[in-house]
């Protein structure tokens, strides 16, 4: 979270340097681990995002971790090395963008498909739950049918048709 956040800050950055962005009208925008990434600007660099839309993201990562298994997936253990967690384990929780909601300052946008098993919509809940309860505006999608990869069209377009109602009103 910490040196990819940087990286795209300092791209951001550039960007508005450069003319090409309006500092007031950035919004950050990601899928999956894209998607964590866009709650964690949205959370851990308030400052420089007008709004945030997460499609399937983690939010809390050691809820995601301990939750609902018995074993350690490779995909968790995964998580905590690139997170240097396998070693602090409380990065987990330093990283979890649900568990710093009061620091969000900007609408954020939450998609998510009722049928993904790669990332549970139970993380698009708890964020949503997160932002309200520290009095965040938010907004909430489900997507009924689907997977993680957006298998069928009517999903795809409806993602595309959410995304560009809230990028207009934001």
């Amino acid at each position: 979270a910490g040196k990819v956040q940087q990286d795209l800050r300092d791209g951001v950055e550039k960007l508005v340097a450069d003319g090409i962005a309006d500092p007031k009208r950035i919004c950050i925008v990601g899928a999956s681990w894209g998607a964590y990434l866009a709650l964690g600007g949205v959370t851990f660099q308030p400052d420089v995002y007008a709004c945030a839309i997460s499609y399937a993201g983690p939010s809390d990562i050691a809820h995601d971790l301990y939750t609902g298994t018995a074993f350690q997936s490779e995909v968790d253990s995964l998580w905590q090395r690139r997170m240097g967690a396998d070693k602090d384990s409380g990065k987990m929780n330093e990283q979890s963008p649900a568990r710093f909601a009061d620091r969000v300052n900007a609408p954020v946008l939450l998609i998510h498909s009722d049928k993904d098993t790669t990332v549970r919509i139970d993380q698009s809940e708890i964020e949503e739950r997160a932002l309200r309860h520290a009095g965040k505006q938010v907004e909430f999608v489900t997507l009924e049918g689907d997977d993680h990869y957006l298998e069928f069209a009517d999903t795809r377009i409806k993602l595309l048709k959410e995304v560009e109602r809230f990028l207009n009103a934001h």
